[in-house]
């Protein structure tokens, strides 16, 4: 992309967080999250959200976001327009195929925007065991309308040249990051600095979402507990 599409930026430096976690646990589990990141006037300001076709999540807007704790199975994740029901005759917004979610597994299904402004429903896996001692797992995602970027964390380069869909990690001391977000191979800012926490026992996972046309970039941040063993 033409780099005066970054030049049209005006964003936010204030992280959105997942707004739950699991609500229970369960021996052999597995966990998914389902993220709402397309921006506002690309057809999707509010939607409802099913699984297996049972609605998860209703009237969901940007920046939406829930987790859930389910037995090993297979789940697809469908997206309605805001009232409509999943049958044979309506179409979703959009879909992920069947996917079976062995036990232990942890993945985050998210909407979002591809480089071209086009909204996707992607499925990450989210990194979740042990990085070491004092050490937590930092993963930085791109999923935002942009062209490729830098990751920078205390004003060094941590990653670079991550594409729309890329995903990029790192195991980190703990303690406080500011991170920022480049145009790869510049110093010209997409999203302002934020500090980010890296925590004892927790993946930090920092998407960058929104569209930069629109001027609305901005992070969210995911945090992932490790998984526990049967005993």
């Amino acid at each position: 992309m033409a780099i005066t599409a970054v030049l049209l930026f005006t964003t936010s430096s204030a992280p959105i967080y997942a707004d739950s976690k699991p609500k229970k646990k369960v021996e052999s589990s597995t966990v998914f999250t389902v993220i709402h990141a397309i921006p506002a006037t690309f057809g999707a300001d509010k939607v409802d959200i099913y699984s297996n076709n049972k609605l998860i999540i209703d009237n969901a807007v940007p920046g939406a976001s829930k987790t859930f704790t389910v037995e090993p199975g297979s789940q697809q994740i469908a997206i309605y327009a805001d009232g409509v029901l999943p049958t044979s005759e309506t179409a979703s917004v959009l879909s992920y195929r069947p996917i079976y979610l062995p036990k232990y597994s942890n993945v985050t299904f998210i909407a979002h925007l591809d480089a071209s402004n086009k909204p996707v429903l992607s499925l990450f896996k989210n990194m979740n065991t042990e990085p070491g001692g004092k050490r937590s797992w930092l993963t930085v995602r791109h999923v935002a309308g942009a062209p490729a970027v830098d990751i920078r964390a205390n004003s060094k380069v941590l990653f670079r040249n991550l594409l729309n869909g890329g995903e990029r990690k790192v195991s980190l001391k703990f303690g406080i990051y500011p991170v920022d977000v480049v145009l790869a191979g510049t110093s010209t800012v997409a999203i302002p600095s934020a500090n980010v926490v890296i925590k004892d026992n927790l993946n930090t996972i920092v998407y960058a979402w929104g569209s930069a046309t629109k001027g609305n970039l901005q992070y969210f941040i995911q945090e992932v507990t490790p998984k526990k063993s049967d005993d």
